[in-house]
């Protein structure tokens, strides 16, 4: 009976081999698959993998019969439903691959290699539809384009936190900081791959301007494994790199508040490998630091500002790229000053004989910054499904903040609290090397390794003028000078792998473990996992889970000085208690989802739970922007943020974010010495406090409409419920928050196209605060590390023009 059965089975199979060619039906059917699948990569001219970028594959009529979207590793898949003759091209923004032309017939086609360039600008302007959801990472991801840029009220003109403002989650606290889901800072921001270490001040934006920018890609939370260090938010910045045939521009942009900003910018082609990019940008206005006085009364708020990025490649071959990326930037800022102060009699008597004080608005105190940042990058593609990139980076960074010591010091409000008129010269030197690796072991596993060494050399020179204390709390005798001269060297030391595993199409998993080791003024280190899932329900709806462990250490550039001897004078703290900031360690949880609400209409919504030991913080003590950080012994933050993307029509488009959050601490770790006896009581209470940062309702909202193809209007909202402050000197630190507000932003602008080919002229008029909303950003007093008010810019009208060449 067996052998029959045998027998019986060994027919058929031996009969179905025959009826299909030799081969079993799942093998003959997954041998069709393959020949009716066109498989290929995506890549950017310096070779680096592009994910996220549309595959469409038309027939020979033009009909598009498929697309696809590529993965991290910049791979896609589009499986076509016939044999016959197809084209196949990748679409992002401004950029288009060239079509490639295939035969799908008897064998599997071979791999595609797609290379995006930039098109050409025409006053026409051709309008994609809304960008696939994600369905692959674990955390959200939300795309900026140069034209998303160029849409917003001032255009290209915009500054980095003005962008970011524009994403869900960030609040602005003046000084050009950007809070991103309830962090102080703790950004990320990398430019073509490679994360630019940190400045010693708080000015950041002052090292990359939007108007270099092609696109960015913000990830919010639920980062990878080879992301560290800062971690709130990473800001993955692609530059614009030279094209062929050239392009250029020339622009000015001015007006209100003494605004004058000319910019220059051409990228082109030196034979056939050699491709390079070259930007220059001047400003001058009146409100380089946001003044303590509200309206257009702005006192000693003058600065300047110069920017320069150089970048090239050379193609080497088609497996090798180099590229050098040069920035400068330059900036001087006088600090504004609150007018109608009155002199202090007590310290006015101990001042030098003869001296006279100048009216509190003109205290004179500035402040220079120089930032100076250059990396190399090697990239190569090993293999078909391995490749890496090696870069080289170096930053030099310094912020000298100078007082008017004598004038500062007849203004001080009560002299029997510590006070001090401080300069300070502070400056960095890092350098590193970073290796990302990435290979592709196959269709479910991509698999990224690679480690990153950093060098970082901090100087702060310091020089205070204060009084003895008589013991009793008084200022005595004359001024004295206490000077201070410190040197800090850093190394951190950063590892990690990770696989992004896709067992089938509805589940991906990103596993992965980093390892980090710092030497500061503490040796630390950890080693954290990050684990996440995202299940795509289908093409529509996806959904998403995250851990994580996250490190953070503190900037060595703005750790405190700590070795002044300030004992026996009125500079001497009120808690002398000097305990050195130790790395942030926080478990990191995030659930979001992505739905694609129809063709026009896509929707992101987010909830996130930070718990950490040492929540690291800053603050601004004193007049100058200079930062000092200071940690909570535990804290956490928690919020929900949602993002809804509009393309009503194609030339009508919208954007709206709205977020909920909240940040508290508890218990001081460190920087007992920066703050005032009442605020470290309030931080150690049972309670704990709020985070200077909070603001617990943060929304914007951007309208897009292009009328006759060439004139375009746009509008902007930006909503916030008021950063943290207190109600009067006996509440409690950060107890209740600043007055909420909303500003408008419009903007009208219209496209000339000139005679000459390829020409075109820009002109623009935009409006920001239409309604003239008068608000503080923050109060000063009443929130921790935040002295000194400022005011968010009144009613200002700007005029542009812009020739594209």
């Amino acid at each position: 009976m067996r052998r029959a059965w045998f027998h019986l089975c060994a027919g058929l199979i031996i009969g179905s081999l025959v009826e299909n060619g030799g081969m079993p039906p799942v093998a003959r059917a997954a041998e069709e698959d393959a020949r009716n699948t066109i498989r290929g990569t995506v890549q950017n001219q310096d070779l680096r993998r592009v994910g996220q970028v549309v595959i469409e594959v038309k027939d020979q009529e033009g009909n598009t019969v498929t697309t696809a979207v590529s993965d991290a590793a910049g791979e896609f898949t589009a499986a076509v439903p016939a044999a016959g003759t197809y084209s196949v091209s990748a679409v992002q923004d401004t950029y288009r691959s060239e079509y490639v032309v295939l035969q799908i017939g008897a064998e599997a086609p071979r791999p595609v290699a797609l290379t995006l360039t930039n098109t050409r600008d025409v006053a026409l302007e051709v309008v994609s539809p809304l960008a696939p959801i994600q369905y692959k990472a674990s955390s959200e991801t939300y795309s900026v384009s140069r034209k998303d840029i160029e849409a917003l009220p001032r255009g290209n003109n915009n500054e980095l936190h003005d962008v970011l403002l524009t994403i869900p989650g960030a609040t602005y606290g003046s000084l050009k900081q950007v809070h991103i889901r309830q962090d102080h800072a703790n950004l990320q921001l990398r430019i073509d791959g490679v994360p630019i270490p940190e400045t010693v001040s708080s000015t950041f934006s002052d090292v990359i301007s939007p108007r270099a920018w092609e696109r960015a890609d913000i990830v919010l939370g639920g980062m990878e494994a080879n992301v560290g260090n800062k971690t709130a938010a990473l800001i993955d910045v692609t530059t614009k790199s030279g094209t062929k045939p050239g392009f250029g521009s020339l622009q000015m942009f001015g007006g209100s508040n003494r605004t004058v900003n000319p910019s220059f910018e051409y990228g082109g082609t030196v034979g056939e490998k050699f491709r390079y990019y070259i930007l220059n940008s001047y400003v001058s206005t009146n409100r380089g630091i946001e003044p303590p006085t509200l309206g257009h009364s702005i006192f000693h708020g003058q600065s300047e500002r110069n920017q320069t990025m150089f970048r090239g490649d050379y193609q080497h071959d088609n497996t090798n790229n180099f590229t050098l990326l040069f920035l400068n930037s330059v900036a001087k800022y006088q600090i504004p000053t609150l007018p109608g102060q009155t002199q202090n009699a007590t310290i006015t008597g101990l001042l030098p004989a003869g001296f006279s004080a100048a009216p509190s608005e003109r205290v004179d105190e500035n402040q220079k910054e120089q930032n100076q940042y250059a990396h190399l990058v090697w990239r190569h593609d090993v293999t078909a499904n391995q490749f890496f990139s090696l870069a080289g980076y170096f930053r030099h960074t310094r912020a000298t903040f100078k007082t008017d010591p004598l004038n500062v010091l007849a203004y001080v409000p009560d002299e029997a609290e510590p006070f001090s008129a401080g300069s300070q010269d502070r400056t960095a030197y890092s350098g590193g090397l970073r290796l990302d690796y990435t290979y592709v072991q196959s269709k479910e596993h991509l698999i990224k390794a690679g480690f990153q060494v950093d060098r970082t050399q901090a100087i702060n020179k310091t020089r205070l003028s204060t009084f003895l204390d008589d013991g009793a709390g008084n200022p005595t005798g004359g001024v004295i000078g206490l000077n201070a001269d410190n040197r800090l060297i850093g190394y951190r030391q950063e590892f990690w792998i990770q696989d992004q595993w896709t067992p089938n199409d509805q589940w991906t998993f990103n596993l992965g473990l980093r390892g980090d080791v710092i030497q500061y003024t503490r040796d630390e280190a950890q080693l954290s996992p990050r684990l996440g899932a995202t299940y795509k329900a289908n093409q529509s709806n996806v959904f998403h889970v995250f851990y994580g462990r996250m490190f953070t250490p503190p900037n060595l550039e703005a750790i405190s000085f700590a070795k002044l001897n300030t004992a026996g004078t009125k500079a001497a703290p009120e808690d002398t208690t000097n305990i050195a900031p130790r790395a942030e360690r926080a478990h990191y949880f995030e659930v979001g989802s992505y739905h694609a609400l129809s063709s026009w209409a896509t929707f992101e919504l987010t909830g996130y739970y930070k718990l950490a030991r040492n929540l690291s913080d800053a603050g601004q003590f004193g007049t100058t922007p200079l930062l000092n950080y200071f940690a909570f012994n535990y804290g956490w933050q928690r919020g929900i943020d949602g993002a809804l993307k509009l393309q009503v029509m194609d030339n009508l488009t919208a954007r709206l974010n709205a977020a909920w959050g909240q940040c508290k601490g508890y218990g001081l770790q460190s920087g007992h010495f920066l703050l005032e006896a009442k605020e470290i009581g309030d931080i150690n209470s049972p309670g704990g406090v709020f985070c200077d940062h909070t603001q617990m309702i943060t929304s914007s909202a951007l309208v897009s409409y292009r009328l006759k193809e060439r004139t375009t209007f746009s509008g902007q909202m930006l909503f916030g419920s008021g950063l943290r402050t207190a109600a009067d000197d006996d509440a409690k630190t950060n107890s209740t928050h600043s007055q909420s507000y909303t500003v408008f932003n419009t903007s009208i602008t219209h496209v000339i196209p000139l005679p000459w080919e390829g020409q075109k002229f820009l002109i623009g008029f935009d409006v920001v605060n239409l309604f003239d909303q008068k608000y503080y950003i923050n109060r000063g007093e009443g929130s921790i590390g935040l002295g000194v008010s400022h005011a968010g810019m009144p009613r200002s009208f700007f005029f542009r023009g812009q020739w594209f060449f």
